[in-house]
């Protein structure tokens, strides 16, 4: 079981880490967007990189008047990225992607939003079938 839990989490985190660069390239194409931003910041908050997602997180809070209102979901996922896991204390990146800490997040891991939208996923999932030709 853990052979297996292994194995299907670095599949997992190569294809968060190729939507990672993917929203990346978006948000600097266009940063003044916020959901630019949101999207680039959910898909680091999937990559473990948590203090990274914090300061793109809090940034669009600081930016866009009543952010609260318009993204309700921020809040949680600020929360979530200072405090993954019950026991975890402040926001930490995980640059190569922990098995363990995935591990822990699927099974006491707190609540979050995870913000892409339908036409960035698509247009991921289009670059991905352009790549494999």
């Amino acid at each position: 079981m853990w052979l297996f839990s292994y194995v299907k989490f670095r599949k997992r985190y190569k294809i968060d880490k190729m939507m990672c660069e993917f929203t990346h390239h978006r948000y600097e194409a266009d940063s003044s967007n916020p959901m630019n931003a949101i999207e680039y910041g959910s898909a680091l908050m999937q990559c473990q990189q948590y203090k990274s997602a914090l300061g793109i997180f809090e940034g669009v809070k600081r930016r866009v008047a009543n952010a609260s209102a318009f993204y309700p979901f921020l809040d949680d996922n600020i929360v979530f990225c200072n405090k993954p896991v019950p026991w975890s204390s402040g926001a930490k990146d995980y640059r190569a992607g922990s098995w363990w800490h995935n591990f822990q997040l699927v099974r006491f891991g707190g609540r979050r939003q995870v913000a892409i939208s339908k036409d960035t996923d698509l247009a991921f999932n289009s670059m991905l079938r352009m790549m494999n030709r």
